[in-house]
């Protein structure tokens, strides 16, 4: 297992949990800040917890489809933004794919003719 994926395990574990709007909530229940990060083309929300010493930074998107989906997430080829807003974490605009299904939806909100 990657450690991102062990880093969102263990932040589950620990208590930390969304809401409607897929913000972060600690284990108090108390909204976490978190950064935002560019990876690649994109920008994403991140947010971090201490375990053993180390912290690492979780992607908002990939913990909003862990809860949502729950150990199948860590297995999907990706995690999509429906939207295609990475900035939207809401649970409903979240879901797994494949790079394709992106391409193809990119593809069709641009107007770009697609050939498969």
């Amino acid at each position: 297992m990657s450690k991102s994926n062990e880093m969102i395990r263990i932040a589950s574990e620990k208590g930390y949990t969304i809401n409607k709007a897929g913000d972060i909530l600690n284990p108090k229940g108390q909204l976490v800040k978190g950064s935002i990060r560019k990876f690649k083309a994109s920008v994403y929300k991140t947010f971090g917890i201490n375990y053993k010493g180390m912290s690492r930074p979780i992607l908002v998107h990939r913990f909003v489809a862990y809860k949502k989906f729950g150990e199948f997430a860590l297995e999907a080829e990706c995690i999509r933004h429906l939207n295609q807003n990475s900035l939207d974490n809401r649970p409903n605009n979240i879901d797994m794919g494949t790079y394709r299904d992106i391409y193809i939806s990119i593809k069709k909100t641009s107007g770009t003719k697609i050939e498969i």
